[in-house]
């Protein structure tokens, strides 16, 4: 069994890890020194999404790993993570650890929101080629420190956005519950926007057609999801009630990337009381809207949800502090952004 785990970015382990790995290379490239090798030493640890350390059976540290949010020198691209430092002992290859640690570093990235991956090996490490071409990534031009080295070798793959939808009627909490989540993820360091849906399609008359204007909506949505990934952004959360069983494909459609494919979506029904919704509404609304519309579409919409059946997991928002529904939700989808320190078995 291969245990890997987070470590603190000084832990004495992985950084003799680190030092083999620089002294390997430097035989392998004729005495010459890593572009960075001592970026360890200048990079601010705010910029490390995981430092991580793989175990064999015995408990025996025999490989590592850490990424790190892409310098802006590098001219990558907002939200780019690399990987650096990974290095498995030489007794220990061809038993997969690279692979798994490479798994747990993607994995990560993902969770952080990070929309590509990049990394930097050379023409003298065909294994890690080799590797890297197996798990999907591909060749770019040379960047950073590496742009004029012959023997360097950059690759990139893309990542899909992952946008997370919170369901519900009217009164369930979907844009507080979004706005805890947001806060938990941006708190933890994540690459992460929050979207109200009902904004992006508040336009009147709406067709006959369509009266809440689905169509404006995913239209807009769609407008906007270049502009986010632009950023860097590749963690959307959404509050949006879902009434057509395609709702979670037009979602995917919408903050779809070229080079990424469609967007890996999640969904979580926040369900309330009818009263608990009554009283929300009451409270939110005018008198008028609450009696002409609310007070009846809430139940409406509450059936058309259940019946479309594109939730993921249902999430239960009724008398429950705001962050522990949004701590909940997070849980539900492997949307925690970051591996705890303390972690015996990450993976």
């Amino acid at each position: 069994m291969i245990v890997v785990q987070a470590v603190a970015l000084d832990d004495a382990r992985a950084r003799t890890w680190w030092d083999e790995q620089q002294a390997e290379l430097r035989t392998r490239y004729g005495g010459e020194e890593d572009a960075e090798a001592d970026f360890a030493s200048t990079m601010d640890p705010r910029d490390v999404i995981v430092s991580l350390l793989a175990s064999d059976n015995a408990g025996e540290p025999v490989g590592t790993g850490m990424i790190r949010w892409a310098p802006e020198a590098y001219g990558v691209g907002a939200g780019a993570a690399e990987v650096k430092r990974l290095y498995v002992r030489p007794e220990h290859r061809g038993e997969g650890y690279s692979r798994v640690i490479m798994g747990a570093l993607e994995r990560a990235a993902f969770r952080a929101g990070a929309t590509r991956i990049v990394l930097e090996t050379g023409t003298e490490q065909p294994e890690a080629l080799g590797l890297y071409h197996a798990i999907g990534y591909d060749r770019r031009p040379n960047f950073g420190p590496y742009a004029h080295d012959p023997r360097s070798v950059c690759l990139v793959k893309d990542l899909p956005t992952r946008v997370l939808v919170l369901n519900g009627t009217m009164g369930a909490g979907k844009t507080e519950i979004a706005s805890a989540v947001f806060d938990v993820l941006a708190g933890a360091g994540a690459r992460v926007a929050a979207i109200d849906v009902d904004w992006l399609c508040a336009a009147s008359p709406a067709p006959a057609t369509d009266r809440f204007n689905e169509g404006l909506a995913f239209a807009n949505l769609a407008a906007v999801a270049p502009v986010y990934r632009a950023r860097g952004i590749g963690l959307v959360v959404v509050a949006r009630p879902i009434e057509d069983p395609a709702g979670r494909d037009r979602f995917a459609a919408a903050f779809a990337h070229p080079d990424a494919g469609p967007a890996q979506v999640a969904v979580v029904r926040l369900e309330a009381s009818e009263a608990v919704r009554q009283e929300r509404l009451r409270a939110r609304e005018s008198a008028e809207f609450y009696e002409t519309f609310a007070r009846a579409r809430t139940g409406e919409l509450a059936a058309s949800i259940v019946q479309a059946d594109v939730d993921d997991a249902v999430v239960a928002n009724d008398g429950r502090d705001r962050m522990d529904v949004a701590l909940e939700v997070l849980e539900a989808f492997d949307w925690w952004p970051l591996p705890s320190l303390d972690s015996q078995g990450w993976m």
